[in-house]
């Protein structure tokens, strides 16, 4: 018998999000009949991903390539029908088939998906003739390191710290010790060692999410707190409120301009939550709207708004994370601009929830918790139920508030007014100007589209502008005039009968500041429940969330589902980590190449291009999604904090609602999208059927009902539900008519 030495076969597992390389070598012997015959096989491998060391029975995609060759020459196995390559063990085709190997070839990549178990691999290769000539052959690739493998988790050990959170908060009703309880079982997992878990999460992970961009958010919110606190000791806000009350004249206008005011903001986020909720604040309570519903309609309004405005402070991002994901998976059709606007129109989740937001306030009628809420703050004649105040009388209550109205002094709306307008007046600006300001470091390569890479200057596109801005320092730079204007504002307004020298002024300069460090205290809560939740949710992807929900449903994908199956997964991951961009961070490389995996479609083509425009307006819609149904969320924590509700009473009234608008965003969106219906129609009908079914469902009794809507300026409700809205239309036009014709 003649032995010719065949090849070397290279396996390369590329496990996700971190490097990892298995050297396969063989020798296979071709006797004269043909028949390959292994000789023997190494494995060398080493798993650098912090999740594999941890969790068992995780699927990453990775390849199987060989090569045949004797000498110099190729050998040409047979047939491609003839001989089969099974694998098993640790490794499998995606499919879970065969791979029949071509005739003539000299070389073959075969996709595989491969199970990590903490780092250590087994393989085994199975050869068969169809034919039967040849023997069947079968190896094994075994680890000579697996005897020593470290103790792993089942990788549902995941969920543990996910769900333990829903059922601590609710029951303690405080986010404080769920949060940290389940970051430091996190980070117990991940050290097999609970001391060692307590050490890692007090003396490192909470010091690195400060040093983060949480830090940026922590010193801004400082700032605001300063800033709202210096408006309610002048008398600002309480003037505000009483001014307001003049031309908004019951809730119902209430809910509206803080509707429309969410729209006006469109461009960050976390300036939309925290200057809506501050500004209207004074106003909701003036009309008796429970704080529950402002802190629904601001933070419902401020990231799909945010996320569908092509000028916004998220667009650099997620152009960022569309381009690199494009061209992960080879593709070159369109440019990530032109993917992103073309998904507007199926972000079917931002686009209901909006819907779903303004048919609440206008139809005046509520169900769930939300209910009760307005039920109790509408009972309450002197205004004392617009916030659970829980076993406190509402005098109590307001004495434990860290800022308060000074004293024998006017209320005077302009001390509420004019901070706030320098606010927002100064925020635009100087997004523009950091937007000019910001260095970026080119990369190597630029495609038509991206940001970022080339110098931007003030003759640049404004869309390039906004996308190269820093918000965070806009932000601060904006409260920070606006702490300077507060100290001149109120030190003017002398007036001697108050007394001599400072004693005269509003507020002395350093009553000012006084205030001002009081009221950041307001949102001390808000930021130590920020730093929390972003500790819990970084610990939760250390311990490999995101991989758990790919792989549990990553093989039950079709073209037709893959966009509904994205925005789940993608709202679970959102929930348990409370971020949306850190969903959309993780979540979209993950996307595009299960798109690329299920479709039928060649990948450059229009077909695909539609497919995968739906799939990333998935990942953005199931980001929000699980954004606003989580209790950790920043934009939850923060829109709590600027309304100034108790942050649980806050995330269990929203739940219901953004889980409502989450199931409709399936039914109506994605899966009839998945399916090719055109996203637009379906949007135009989610708009007309989202009402039918929000009304449907405060029918059901002791659940939901009409709402009363409160004028204060009669003392008392003018009606509930629609009929309410109703009359307080009739009312608004009936004062505009008699406005005109005393007009002179």
């Amino acid at each position: 018998m003649i032995n010719i030495r065949a090849c070397s076969a290279l396996l390369v597992l590329l496990g996700f999000g971190a490097a990892s390389s298995v050297d396969v070598c063989t020798t296979w012997m071709v006797a004269p009949s043909s028949c390959p015959e292994f000789t023997g096989a190494t494995i060398k491998g080493k798993e650098d991903r912090s999740s594999a060391e941890i969790l068992s029975g995780i699927n990453f995609a990775g390849s199987v390539s060989f090569e045949w060759k004797a000498s110099n020459a190729t050998i040409a196995l047979p047939n491609a029908t003839r001989f089969t390559l099974s694998l098993s063990g640790d490794v499998a085709p995606p499919k879970g088939g065969d791979v029949k190997i071509a005739e003539a070839a000299e070389s073959a990549d075969i996709p595989v998906m491969f199970t990590s178990s903490g780092g250590y691999k087994t393989a085994i290769f199975i050869i068969t003739d169809s034919t039967g000539a040849c023997p069947t052959v079968q190896h094994t690739f075994k680890d000579a390191r697996t005897e020593a493998l470290p103790y792993v988790f089942d990788k549902g050990v995941v969920l543990i710290p996910f769900i333990i959170v829903f059922i601590i908060v609710p029951l303690t009703q405080n986010v404080f010790f769920g949060l940290g309880f389940a970051a430091w079982l996190c980070r117990t997992i991940i050290a097999r060692d609970p001391w060692i878990g307590f050490l890692d999460l007090f003396g490192r992970a909470l010091n690195e999410e400060i040093k983060g961009w949480l830090g940026e958010i922590m010193i801004f919110m400082f700032l605001l707190g300063g800033v709202v606190g210096g408006c309610v000791r002048s008398g600002g806000i309480q003037g505000l409120g009483e001014m307001a009350s003049a031309y908004i004249k019951d809730s119902f206008l209430a809910m509206l301009v803080a509707y429309f005011l969410g729209w006006a903001v469109f461009c960050d986020d976390y300036a939309n939550t925290v200057i809506v909720g501050s500004v209207v604040r004074a106003v909701t309570d003036k009309m008796h709207l429970s704080r529950e519903k402002l802190s629904f309609i601001v933070d419902c309004t401020s990231s799909p708004i945010a996320g569908l405005m092509p000028l916004s402070t998220w667009i650099a991002y997620e152009l960022t994370l569309i381009r690199d994901a494009s061209a992960s998976i080879g593709y070159t059709h369109e440019t990530e601009y032109i993917l992103f606007i073309a998904s507007i129109g199926k972000r079917f989740y931002a686009w209901f929830m909006l819907f779903f937001v303004f048919w609440n306030c206008a139809l005046c009628v509520d169900w769930g918790p939300m209910y009760v809420a307005e039920k109790r703050a509408r009972a309450a004649s002197d205004g004392s139920g617009v916030v659970n105040t829980g076993d406190k009388s509402i005098q109590d209550w307001e004495e434990d508030q860290p800022i308060r109205m000074k004293k024998n002094i006017p209320a005077r709306w302009l001390n509420a007014f004019i901070p706030f307008v320098c606010f927002i007046g100064t925020f635009l600006p100087f997004l523009f100007y950091a937007g000019v300001q910001k260095v970026t470091m080119p990369v190597a390569t630029c495609e038509p589209g991206c940001y970022g890479d080339n110098e931007i200057t003030w003759e640049s596109p404004t869309k390039d502008i906004l996308a190269n801005a820093n918000n965070f320092a806009a932000l601060r730079w904006a409260a920070g005039v606006t702490l300077i204007v507060q100290i001149v504002l109120y030190a003017v307004q002398y007036d001697k009968t108050r007394g001599s020298r400072m004693k005269g002024c509003l507020l002395s300069p350093a009553e000012t500041i006084e205030a001002q460090l009081n009221g950041s205290k307001l949102y001390l809560e808000g930021i130590v429940a920020l730093l929390l939740a972003f500790t819990y949710a970084t610990a939760l992807r250390d311990l490999g969330i995101a991989t758990f929900f790919a792989d549990a449903l990553g093989e039950t994908l079709t073209p037709t589902t893959l966009p509904t199956v994205t925005f789940i997964l993608c709202s679970l991951f959102a929930l348990s980590t409370g971020t949306s961009w850190g969903t959309m961070g993780v979540f979209f490389p993950i996307a595009f190449v299960l798109a690329q995996t299920v479709t039928k479609e060649p990948i450059n083509s229009d077909a695909f291009t539609s497919e995968l425009e739906t799939t990333l307006a998935a990942v953005l819609g199931g980001s929000i999604w699980g954004d606003h149904c989580s209790p950790v969320s920043d934009t939850t924590i923060l829109s709590a904090m600027s309304s100034q509700v108790p942050l649980w009473d806050h995330a269990k009234t929203q739940l219901p609602y953004a889980f409502f608008a989450g199931v409709v965003s399936i039914l109506l969106g994605y899966l009839p999208a998945g399916a090719g219906a055109p996203g637009p129609l379906m949007i135009i009908i989610g708009f007309f059927l989202i009402p039918v079914f929000h009304v449907g469902l405060s029918k059901i009794p002791n659940f939901g009902g009409p709402i009363e809507v409160y004028c204060p300026e009669v003392g008392e409700c003018i009606g509930e539900g629609p009929w309410g809205a109703m009359n307080s239309i009739k009312r608004s036009f009936k004062k505009s008519s008699n406005s005109q014709e005393a007009a002179p």
